[in-house]
């Protein structure tokens, strides 16, 4: 979903979310990356419960952007803890190597989405609704 002509999202938290993608690129710094993250959906969820609408497009492409490196940041922790518990025997590299591309093709991914302003394909649900993907389909 791309966000209209007319409406642009805010400065500050664009930048804000360039900041966290270079975070979680230098790796050693992705863990307050995503804690950062993580805070971010979990205010999202706060506000659009408590507002009871539905929430705007720039609101909706920050915070998919922030479910994504959330989801990003998780499923590369448990294929860590996968190589380094094979790393004994070869597979371990083998799933140390493809982790670490798939981290890469995952942050190019999602910097590249949102310097076209696209939100990410990442469904984040409140207790009522879900947003993101799942107004798509």
């Amino acid at each position: 979903m791309s966000i209209p002509h007319n409406e642009t999202a805010k400065w500050p938290e664009l930048t804000f979310l360039v900041i966290v993608y270079a975070l979680y690129i230098l790796a050693v710094s992705a863990p307050l990356g995503f804690i950062i993250s993580a805070y971010k959906v979990y205010r999202f969820k706060r506000l659009t419960e408590k507002r009871a609408e539905t929430p705007t497009h720039e609101a909706l492409l920050i915070a998919t952007h922030y479910e994504w490196l959330v989801r990003t940041f998780i499923f590369m922790a448990v294929l860590t803890m996968a190589a380094v518990g094979l790393a004994y025997y070869i597979v371990g590299y083998i799933i140390a190597g493809l982790a670490l591309v798939w981290w890469f093709y995952r942050l190019i991914r999602g910097a590249t989405a949102l310097v076209t302003h696209r939100s990410m394909p990442a469904t984040i649900c409140t207790q009522s609704l879900c947003y993101g993907q799942a107004e798509s389909v």
